[in-house]
């Protein structure tokens, strides 16, 4: 399944790189955002196995974790800290799924990423066969999300 990817976010987009970057970020985090975005490397493995390699979605899901945001959530952690700055204008996010993005805090966008990645593993064990819900597009849409974290916290 062919995805759109804005010109922003297509040096991320290829098979390996957002693992890469997520893994380098990591190196340079410290403490909790560390984990966090160890976590994040990790998802964005097995979401790439899924997009990426015809991984069924049902042999990742499990795998597939939140832990360390709910904990950092639950804490208090200031997600904001990983950027403190807003997601700016991309020109290539306009016209895009991604372009309501653009001024939001980096909070809102790791809470979309979550929220997104706990309702896939609370919706899919249960209605994993129901044609209403587009599995592969809710994986890549994910994956977007984090190429566009990504792209934010590289800035």
């Amino acid at each position: 399944m062919d995805i759109t990817i804005p010109e922003v976010l297509k040096s991320l987009a290829s098979a390996g790189t957002a693992i890469k970057e997520l893994a380098a970020w990591g190196r340079r985090a410290k403490g909790d955002a560390r984990a966090l975005i160890g976590e994040m490397k990790d998802n964005m493995a097995y979401l790439d196995m899924v997009a990426e390699d015809g991984v069924p979605l049902s042999e990742v899901i499990d795998k597939i974790s939140v832990a360390e945001y709910t904990r950092l959530a639950r804490a208090g952690f200031n997600f904001n800290a990983l950027k403190r700055d807003r997601i700016p204008r991309y020109a290539s996010l306009e016209g895009t799924d991604l372009s309501s993005w653009t001024g939001k805090e980096t909070e809102a966008l790791v809470e979309s990423i979550c929220e997104k990645l706990r309702d896939l593993k609370i919706r899919y064990p249960h209605v994993a066969k129901n044609g209403k819900y587009l599995w592969q597009v809710r994986v890549n849409n994910i994956r977007k999300r984090i190429w566009l974290l990504l792209r934010h916290v590289r800035d």
